[in-house]
């Protein structure tokens, strides 16, 4: 063992010295290498992200892209959302099925991989998955730039790191007043507008009054988008061609309800389908097997996609952020910096009708009720066949379709049974309702000979989902149909209107989740004796953390009772009962804690004036998970000549299981109409009812049916942290002036990655996963548990490549040009351990394995895509008072390897973006600005596969061209 160890030792060593001779450099990707003049200013050292120690910004040993807020603005960006959506490290999404609002995703590991910092310190956590935090909570008007370091940084920063840190910094020492005004509009009707306003003040000099002090606030709104707002997008010839939209179409739950005489069979006969079925909100449909050999006609209602579906939410950001700095004498300085922000997401969720935790999947309707059909208001139902008021004859359409003797339905008055949403209250959304709130004091200054800095940070986030408008209470609505009030086959009148909206569970907290961020921290770094190009610096810093959550308790308004008083919940803490229609209350009261202990120390060695090594190294301690990660790094820096700087590193890094996944309270329970993958078996396990089911079971019990599955489990202490190697080795490089050119390739390797096995893996492999299958005493599925667990590996390579010009000054103005992008060589993962290697690059795929282990492992929401390039570019022009910039986000075309049945077209094109922004500067203190974004109009790319319905909202919101418009005026 003592051998083997002193030749790792050996061949670190002799890693590091290969490495130290070909790399690390400046800390600005586009940052210019140019001699220093005699009237230039002595450059000023500060804390960069990535380092712990003061350095002037282009000198040190870790690459850094710096984005400025003003470039932002120039680009067309209207929220930070644009930014992580455009930037070419993150592969973050852009219509997201969730509702934690946006979030970064660099190198495609997923937002939990991403550490998201403001003013290089942690905020807490979105406390549902407590794994990322959302630039909604990021304050824009206070905004000064952000810094994004690419790759592992865990010997700096610790968890979460591994895909790289973002660091947000707000203005320093800022004096003076702004306001500001943005409205965009997209160019056709419909939702998609966006408003905002924001303003900031300072007073006070901190090098000449000793103190400073600043407050900003900003505001936002954005409408939603619907299907109905872009048809032509949603054109059925074009989705039928992509396996969509097959005319005619099945029914499905209607808001003109499709009824039957039992409660399994509910939906024979529709009285509104030869009067079209009260459009917008639903459609007449011969059934999908009106097409077959033989046809089989089932006239109804569908409901119209175009009206009930949201191709983009709506929202809310409102952040307010201040600072207060005093100089208090000798080199010290203290600093109060304070946020609050606040969002909410309106996440639309289509018609609600009732599920399996409702008393009853369908609702009733007495022959008493003065809608019933037949009784005068709604007309009987034709029908041929035989119809002797006990049986299910066949419903009438036209001699050719349904011949035969015509006669109305014989009701024999028997109760009818239906499923229905309710049409005037409009598509359904909840409020998620989040806020973010932080306070750090934090000290800086110098004692004997060190320079110190020390904080103190608190941290607090909330989550609150509330119904909104389109959720209803079970029982109200069925005491409407008992008493006549409510009609299930057509718009209501007055008092069933008044009586609609009396329904609804407005407002209504059905979860609540808290999480909890305290810590405390220094940092002493000292120059401690000369070297060849300069001083040997050393930096040691230490922290104490503590991570909280707190889970509330289901709220019990709604949630109904047994026979014997209590409410109707289960072992686990499930809900299984309750009156709200749509969602389901959920919540276990728990405080949930870890505490993190962690070490630092960090050396900046310049052996010459042309090289420089850089080391670092971090323990954490995790007292839950009882264990201790320590993560080196070593870079390094050469400048052999004036013009060229190499730079390289090689880390280690980690993620820790999240708190929640260590300590989840309880089961998180979800459901998914399938068949069966044993009893039901089909070709396409993943589309329902298109099983078979297996001799002594019907189709009713085995197939199409709606399915619980656990995403995740109480006691998940035996997971580990996830763990990852990284390299990078890359140049900067101005062959002329004003020219400068920059590649970096790099390459991680993550092992023990946390994921879930999705429920469309088990689906597909069922040998492979029964024992996640779990049955009831008739073999029927009990639930499937599809939980967390460490899995196989993942790889990823690939190049970052940057470039601006600067070109000559002309008579007619100034002119630049930046380019920004990365490129992927390979990133591939084992869905489990020891399995088979998955490509991952310019491929989509609703293959269970990449959702489970892949890119977003653990995450709801769209799964990654990874295309092989992604750019931005952008083309700056100035002239006396003008400014102008035209900008572009570029990605290249994916293979769909899983198309939808019913479309061959695996084919999805690349996707191009230009904005175009003019600001205007001639009016005193003032800035106007007017800009275009997608000037070609261009749509998401078309895809069959599944997931997505018809394009991929993924890579762009389908806003089509958007006009803005903003003024600032500074006091």
């Amino acid at each position: 063992m003592k051998s083997t160890r002193q030749v790792r030792v050996k061949r670190l060593a002799l890693a590091a010295a290969v490495a130290s001779a070909v790399m690390q450099m400046t800390t600005d990707a586009h940052a210019q290498q140019t001699p220093a003049t005699p009237e230039a200013e002595a450059p000023v050292s500060i804390v960069v992200t990535g380092s712990l120690i003061r350095r002037v910004a282009d000198e040190g040993a870790t690459p850094l892209v710096t984005t400025k807020s003003t470039e932002l603005e120039s680009r067309g960006n209207t929220e930070l959302k644009d930014f992580v959506l455009e930037q070419p490290q993150s592969l973050s999404l852009g219509t997201n099925s969730g509702a934690a609002g946006p979030v970064t995703n660099l190198r495609g590991l997923g937002p939990m991989r991403t550490l998201t910092l403001l003013n290089g310190r942690r905020l807490a956590n979105e406390p549902l998955q407590d794994q990322y935090v959302s630039v909604n909570v990021i304050p824009r008007m206070a905004l000064d730039r952000v810094e994004t370091l690419n790759g592992g940084a865990a010997s700096i920063y610790g968890a979460d790191a591994i895909g790289g840190v973002q660091n947000y910094l707000t203005k320093r020492n800022y004096k003076g007043a702004s306001v500001k005004a943005e409205y965009a509009t997209p160019e056709m009707s419909g939702g998609g507008q966006t408003k905002s306003f924001g303003a900031i003040a300072g007073w006070g000099n901190l090098n000449s009054d000793g103190w400073n002090f600043y407050v900003a606030a900003d505001h936002q709104e954005k409408t939603a988008l619907f299907q109905g707002d872009r048809p032509d997008q949603h054109d059925p010839a074009v989705l039928r061609g992509l396996g969509l939209g097959l005319a005619p179409d099945a029914r499905n739950p209607s808001p003109f309800a499709n009824f039957g005489f039992t409660r399994a069979a509910n939906s024979n006969y529709n009285p509104s389908f030869a009067s079209g079925c009260g459009a917008p909100y639903a459609s007449p449909t011969l059934g999908n097997n009106s097409l077959a050999a033989t046809p089989v006609y089932a006239p109804g209602c569908f409901r119209n996609p175009l009206y009930w579906n949201a191709v983009s939410d709506g929202s809310k950001i409102t952040t307010m952020a201040g600072r207060a700095s005093w100089n208090v004498g000798e080199g010290h300085k203290i600093d109060l910096d304070v946020l609050h922000s606040e969002f909410t997401v309106q996440k639309f969720r289509g018609m609600q009708v009732p599920g399996t935790t409702n008393p009853f999947t369908t609702y009733s309707l007495p022959a008493s009720s003065r809608f019933y059909p037949g009784n005068g208001i709604t007309p009987a139902v034709q029908v041929v066949g035989s119809n002797t008021g006990a049986n299910t004859p066949t419903m009438y359409i036209d001699p050719s379709k349904t011949p035969g003797t015509v006669s109305n339905l014989n009701m024999n008055g028997r109760t009818i049974y239906f499923q229905w949403g309710p049409a005037e209250l409009g598509p359904a959304y909840r409020n998620d309702e989040q806020s973010n709130d932080r306070i750090v004091l934090s000290a800086e200054g110098t004692v004997l000979g060190w320079d110190y800095r020390a904080g103190i940070n608190y941290g607090r986030s909330e989550r609150d989902t509330r119904a909104g408008e389109g959720y209803v209470l079970y029982s109200k609505i069925q005491e409407g149909f008992d008493k006549g009030i409510l009609n299930p086959f057509g718009l209501q009148d007055a008092a069933g209107a008044d009586y609609l909206r009396s329904a609804q569970a407005l407002d209504y907290t059905y979860r609540l989740n808290k999480a909890f961020n305290e810590s405390v921290d220094f940092t002493l770094s000292k120059a401690l004796w000369p070297l060849g190009g300069g001083d040997l610096t050393v930096a040691v810093s230490g922290e104490l953390r503590k991570d909280s959550a707190r889970v509330g308790a289901t709220p019990l308004d709604y949630v109904l009772k047994k026979a014997n008083g209590s409410y109707n919940i289960d072992a686990s803490g499930n809900v299984v009962q309750t009156d709200l229609v749509g969602e389901t209350p959920q919540g276990v009261a728990k405080d949930l804690e870890r505490k993190i202990s962690s070490l630092m120390m960090e050396v900046d060695a310049p052996l010459t004036d042309k090289l420089l090594l850089n080391g670092a190294v971090r323990a954490d301690h995790y007292n839950d998970l009882k264990q201790t990660t320590v993560n080196p790094k070593l870079a390094a820096r050469w400048q052999p000549i004036q013009a060229l700087v190499l730079r390289g590193s090689v880390s280690t890094g980690f993620r820790a299981p999240s708190i929640m996944d260590i300590q989840n309270p309880t089961p998180e329970v979800r459901t998914q109409v399938m068949d069966d993958p044993v009893l039901c078996p089909s070709s396409q396990p993943t589309v329902p009812a298109t099983g078979t089911p297996k001799p002594g079971y019907t189709f009713d019990q085995v197939c199409n049916v709606t399915t619980t599955y656990w995403t995740k489990s109480p006691n998940n202490s035996f997971l580990k942290p996830e763990k990852s190697r990284g390299f990078s080795l890359g140049f900067a490089l101005e062959p002329m002036k004003d020219l400068t050119l920059t590649v970096d390739y790099w390459g991680l390797r993550i092992s023990d990655v946390l994921g879930a096995t999705s429920i469309a893996e088990i689906q597909q492999n069922p040998a492979k996963y029964e024992a996640f299958i779990l049955r009831n005493a008739d073999g029927t599925i009990d639930h499937i548990v599809a939980s967390q667990s460490n899995r196989g590996q993942t790889r990823i390579r690939g190049a970052d490549v940057s470039g601006s010009y600067r070109f000559p000054k002309t008579g007619f103005g100034d002119f630049d040009v930046k380019l920004d992008g990365t490129w992927y060589q390979k990133y591939e993962f084992q869905g489990e351990k020891d399995g088979p290697w998955l490509q991952n690059v310019g491929i989509i795929t609703n293959d269970g394995r990449y959702g489970s282990a892949g890119p977003n492992a653990g995450l709801a929401g769209m799964p990654q895509i990874n295309p092989r390039w992604k750019h931005t570019a952008a083309l700056n022009y100035s002239y006396g008072n003008w400014r102008a910039t035209l900008s572009q986000r570029f990605n290249t075309g994916l293979t769909d390897l899983t198309p939808r049945a019913g479309s061959s077209l695996t084919k999805v094109d690349s996707y191009s973006q230009f904005n175009f922004n003019m600001r205007y500067l001639g009016i005193k203190n003032t800035t106007i600005s007017l800009g275009v974004n997608n000037i070609t109009q261009e749509w998401p790319p078309l895809t069959a596969n599944t997931i997505y319905n018809g394009y991929i909202t993924s890579m762009a919101d389908m806003m089509g061209r958007v006009y803005r418009m903003s003024v600032e005026y500074k006091f």
